[in-house]
């Protein structure tokens, strides 16, 4: 195969993944949300941490969500082109995995180092619930993207 035919499929593939895998990460989250297990809206709190206010946040944060999703799609489906774990069921092992220790990461981040600093008082408290619910939006995310790295001709 041609370095511009894998390129080509690689950034398309990545592009679907992260959509999807954004949209999956946002759907598990506002599920756990829904429940009452955990408050909060990640979209809206990410754009007000940017804006620090509540006006257009949302907007900003889908903006910068969805070309994060994209992003880290590109960086999961090119750890798991390196890897050689491109096909059913290593890419979808491989994309939990990988959601697993990013979600680890940016939990933590959220719970002991965001919350404090965020400008909105509704999103400055952030207990272990709201962690897990942004782990759990993480595997979602690390296994949408490993079934489309899967079924992709990559």
């Amino acid at each position: 195969m041609s370095t511009t035919m894998f390129l080509v499929k690689y950034l398309g593939t990545s592009l679907v993944a992260g959509v999807l895998g954004g949209l999956a990460m946002e759907l598990a989250m506002w599920l756990i949300s829904r429940a009452g297990l955990a408050k909060g809206d990640m979209i809206l709190a990410l754009g007000s941490l940017l804006t620090k206010e509540r006006a257009n946040a949302y907007r900003v944060g889908l903006v910068v969500h969805a070309t994060a999703a994209i992003g880290f799609a590109l960086v999961y489906a090119l750890l798991m082109v390196t890897l050689g774990y491109t096909h059913m069921p290593l890419s979808f092992m491989l994309g939990l995995g990988v959601g697993v220790l990013h979600g680890l990461l940016v939990s933590l981040m959220l719970v002991w180092v965001v919350a404090d600093k965020h400008p909105l008082e509704e999103f400055k408290e952030a207990d272990l619930l709201v962690g897990l619910s942004h782990l759990a939006g993480h595997v979602a995310f690390g296994a949408v993207v490993g079934l489309v790295v899967g079924l992709s001709p990559l």
